[in-house]
């Protein structure tokens, strides 16, 4: 028999393992669970299961400091790239060998840059990043 994957479910109908059983190998949930065959559902420890269906567990919840770090990490990123672009834009200004767009995108882009710079990471994830 092919082994197949099996949800340990509890009285509440919270998944609490999973386990890979060929049906055939003596094994039993432990005592208070019952097992449910997953199938071609999916099933994940920190689910449910409740009237013959299973539920995925919810996305666990990222910390606040965590956030703010991402968000910090993107900002400088953003900031990064914007002044790469920048620098290659402004030497063609000062060695006059811009075209109008070129200065056009120069000045839109350092805009973009002092908006990045002013952009509140604390506030991460409702964050209104500057286009």
């Amino acid at each position: 028999m092919v082994p197949e994957s099996y949800a340990v479910v509890n009285s509440d109908g919270l998944i609490i393992n999973i386990v890979v059983w060929d049906g055939v190998t003596e094994w039993g949930p432990p005592e208070g669970t019952h097992a449910v065959r997953c199938g071609d559902n999916l099933c994940g420890i920190g689910g449910t299961y409740k009237e013959g269906v299973f539920n995925v567990p919810p996305e666990p919840e990222v910390p606040k400091e965590d956030l703010i770090s991402q968000a910090e990490q993107q900002k400088a990123n953003l900031i990064a790239e914007a002044s790469q672009t920048i620098s290659i834009l402004q030497d063609a200004v000062d060695l006059d060998m811009a075209t109008d767009e070129e200065r056009t995108q120069l000045t839109t882009l350092k805009k973009y840059r002092v908006l990045l710079s002013r952009v509140d990471t604390s506030k991460a994830p409702d964050i209104d990043w500057p286009k």
